[in-house]
């Protein structure tokens, strides 16, 4: 559904936790209820990236705890291109690919070009577990698709947050739409059911906000121990007509 006002943020962070390490159970919700942002968006690859999607693709990341021994599932709300929430252009003709990564390769921890920030396709190293590419199918507009069962130890295993690491990446395949979308990271296939001490986090944040420029959104970014200073540079960083968007972190760190 287009609308007038579309306001589409593209943020590159440190590493952008939903919540803070111990925080409330919205931890596995993407994005975070306290963060007042409607969708993540993921435009096709003929898209322009006037529209505020540099790369036509996002990278996320979905930690598990150590102690969860049970299968969990990785949910996406409209993961189609078409309908109500997603921004039309012309003619919807927008594939989606949705893919779920673990194993060896995935931690960005371990694996800087799994952070998704570099040139070139290093961003999808690790395991395929699963994919699927969506384009209008009107059974998932406004609803949930659900990826799993998952197992944990599938996952690419971290020492320093004793915990597995999973990464989702979303790709525009073709098409030039906007495909708004969330994720929920649960315990249940069915239902929203968050996994205790679980967290998504992302290096690069591509967002759409409210249509009503006084609402606001809200951030939280995670400072890991030794960081020192913090660098930003801005893209764009303008309103011009509709829209409004900011990119790249750099950290520097003793």
């Amino acid at each position: 559904m287009k609308l007038n006002k579309y306001i589409y943020i593209t943020i590159f962070l440190i590493s952008l936790l939903i919540v803070r390490q111990g925080g409330n159970l919205y931890g596995q919700q993407v994005p975070g209820k306290d963060e007042n942002i409607p969708f993540l968006v993921t435009f096709g690859k003929q898209g322009e990236t006037s529209w505020g999607d540099d790369d036509f693709y996002q990278v996320w990341f979905f930690s598990v705890p150590r102690e969860f021994t049970q299968q969990f599932y990785i949910r996406i709300f409209d993961p189609d291109c078409g309908g109500e929430h997603d921004e039309i252009q012309g003619d919807f003709n927008t594939r989606t690919l949705f893919s779920v990564y673990g194993g060896k390769g995935v931690d960005p921890d371990q694996n800087e070009d799994s952070k998704g920030l570099l040139n070139g396709l290093k961003y999808k190293e690790g395991n395929l577990l699963a994919s699927r590419v969506f384009s209008g199918e009107a059974r998932y507009d406004n609803r949930y698709f659900t990826f799993g069962p998952l197992n944990p130890t599938s996952g690419d295993f971290n020492k320093k947050w004793n915990s597995y690491i999973f990464k989702v990446v979303c790709e525009g395949v073709s098409g030039d739409d906007g495909n708004l979308y969330r994720f929920f990271l649960s315990r249940d296939p069915n239902n929203n059911l968050p996994v205790e001490g679980a967290n998504a986090f992302t290096y690069e944040y591509t967002f759409r906000m409210w249509n009503d420029f006084k609402s606001i959104a809200h951030i939280y970014p995670y400072i890991d121990t030794g960081i020192v200073s913090i660098k930003e540079r801005n893209f764009d960083w303008t309103l011009t007509g509709q829209y409004w968007w900011f990119q790249d972190t750099n950290r520097e760190s003793l």
